[in-house]
């Protein structure tokens, strides 16, 4: 997402109160904010990340550089009864790459799977977290081998109706 489409993007959620800006759980699912070299709302918890264009010169993505990387970031406040994570990567297959969440943020990965597909692929997954009961839990970009991974968006939001 670009900073003219966010101009236009919070606006109009501003005004409708559009599902879409509502039901987002975690921040920044595009990559698109940076603070210098490092990520504003995603922590890099091991290895190195780097900013990279997409589609569009001031459309961002994060690669994830040599391994392993991890990348987290929490939820805000306690999961619904679904969510919906939908991401967009360009991932070789050698790279090993997964997107996991830890229920209660307690360092156990609870449900996990694999990211795959060289070019920009769309993958999408709806979790049922284990209980409303789960504040605290952390969502996980982990890569475990070398090889290119490119996250252009992870988005993880309420809005579940089937895959």
């Amino acid at each position: 997402m670009n900073r003219l489409t966010l101009l236009v993007l919070v606006p109009v959620c501003l005004v409708t109160m559009g599902n879409y800006c509502e039901t987002d759980i975690i921040d920044d699912a595009g990559f698109q904010f940076w603070c210098g070299d490092a990520l504003c709302t995603w922590e890099v918890e091991e290895g190195a990340v780097r900013k990279v264009s997409t589609w569009h010169e001031h459309d961002y993505a994060v690669e994830l550089l040599g391994a392993p990387v991890v990348l987290t970031q929490p939820a805000d406040g306690s999961l619904p009864s679904c969510v919906r994570i939908e991401l967009i990567a360009d991932v070789e297959p050698s790279a090993m790459v997964v997107v996991a969440i830890d229920y209660g943020g307690n360092g156990t990965i609870d449900w996990s799977a694999p990211i795959y597909g060289e070019g920009f692929r769309s993958m999408a997954w709806e979790v049922r977290p284990r209980s409303a009961d789960d504040y605290d839990s952390v969502f996980i970009l982990r890569k475990s081998n070398e090889g290119r991974a490119v996250i252009a968006q992870f988005r993880v939001s309420s809005e579940c109706g089937g895959v």
